[in-house]
């Protein structure tokens, strides 16, 4: 209500929220911070309650992932990604790839992703990108988003040596972030990729999460 929302949107807010609690875990509270979050964050692209409550179903139930870590990550990062030229789509992808190479958690790999997408879009990093020979802009002259970015490097590192891709890597990011941005570089060289697949996953998604409580309300009459 203090955001200004009418009482049918608090309502069904309310409802979303309470449904990703319990298909989570998350708290109440938790869950309407979450949503609320990655309302925001990606405002311009105005996505409702539902819409980001069964893309994180959608992933949830396509990888090894929780929807719990996706809002921890997505909390976290949403309002850099966005800046950075990332689609809601694709941070879900991003995050669900780290977590399925990686193990941390959520907030661990959102905190990370908010570094990784504002340093390397920073005109040091863009530089040093092209020296590598790197296509860092689109047609038009502007930097591209941030996955889109990386997905270039990866291509670009594919077959150079592990010890100087780690270097590389670090130098880019800084030595705390390099284990989640080797792992989704990793991710976009490989054939399968998880972060694309989930980023497709998401971007179909049509009812997962009502499916899904309903399937509960069933099992538990």
């Amino acid at each position: 209500s203090r955001q200004g929302l009418k009482a049918e949107e608090v309502t069904s807010r309310l409802n979303d929220a309470l449904i990703l609690s319990r298909l989570s875990g998350l708290g109440a509270s938790e869950a309407v911070a979450g949503l609320t979050a990655a309302i925001n964050s990606f405002n311009k692209a105005g996505l409702s309650s539902s819409e980001v409550l069964n893309k994180l179903s959608a992933a949830a139930v396509s990888a090894a992932v929780s929807e719990k870590d996706l809002i921890e990550g997505i909390k976290r990062s949403g309002s850099v990604a966005t800046q950075a030229g990332v689609s809601f789509d694709e941070l879900v992808g991003v995050i669900t790839a780290v977590q399925a190479k990686t193990a941390r958690g959520g907030a661990v790999i959102g905190n990370s992703f908010k570094t990784i997408f504002t340093r390397i879009q920073s005109i040091e990093k863009l530089k040093t990108m092209q020296n590598l020979g790197v296509e860092v802009t689109d047609a038009s002259g502007q930097v591209l988003g941030a996955t889109k970015l990386i997905q270039n490097l990866a291509k670009s590192l594919e077959d150079v040596p592990d010890a100087r891709r780690l270097q590389i890597a670090e130098g880019l990011v800084g030595k705390f972030q390099v284990a989640p941005f080797l792992a989704i570089l990793d991710d976009y060289i490989s054939k399968t990729s998880r972060a694309i697949a989930i980023t497709e996953v998401s971007q179909n998604a049509t009812s997962q999460a009502y499916d899904r409580n309903e399937a509960q309300n069933a099992t538990l009459s």
